[in-house]
């Protein structure tokens, strides 16, 4: 995606040792930490779409429901997600897509790219960019049903924070 990239694309990216790392925040659900946190693992290693090199969790940063942050830090999560989402909006507006009639005229490249990640991002596809990602439902958001389970029995529930990366050691 060449192009002047005004937006980084990558908004969970963090640098250490100057390697670039992927940040994310997983909510899941099992019966203690350790289910939850293999549930994570199991998904890096599954998921068809990213392949990272290298995952991470990091037992110190994850949450259970029954923690007094874990709502702050869940509601900090969605609203990064959606801040990631409306730059992604705005740069493709900047490039002049502003209607869907815009669309019948996209050509691959840039613009189409652009279009393709929000596009996953709204239909709830883990990716790169993602900072939150509910794996319960598959999804970058929470619902209200999920949110109301979770107050019901907070000890099934985890937000498990992960870094990954896609260098060689």
């Amino acid at each position: 995606m060449p192009k002047g990239i005004k937006y980084d694309f990558v908004i969970a990216k963090t640098q250490k040792n100057k390697k670039q790392k992927y940040r994310h925040l997983f909510l899941t659900k099992g019966s203690n930490f350790e289910q939850c946190k293999k549930t994570v693992i199991y998904f890096f290693q599954n998921y068809q779409l990213v392949h990272y090199f290298h995952t991470n969790i990091l037992d110190e940063e994850s949450l259970c429901a029954s923690d007094t942050n874990f709502w702050k830090t869940i509601e900090k999560a969605v609203l990064k997600n959606r801040e990631i989402l409306h730059e992604l909006i705005i740069e493709l507006k900047s490039e002049g897509i502003h209607t869907l009639q815009d669309l019948e005229h996209i050509s691959e490249g840039y613009k189409s790219k652009m279009l393709h990640v929000i596009t996953h991002f709204v239909d709830g596809f883990f990716g790169i960019d993602s900072y939150f990602y509910n794996l319960i439902e598959d999804s970058h958001w929470l619902s209200e049903k999920l949110r109301k389970k979770i107050n019901t029995n907070p000890t099934r529930y985890w937000l498990i924070a992960a870094e990954a990366d896609f260098e060689k050691k």
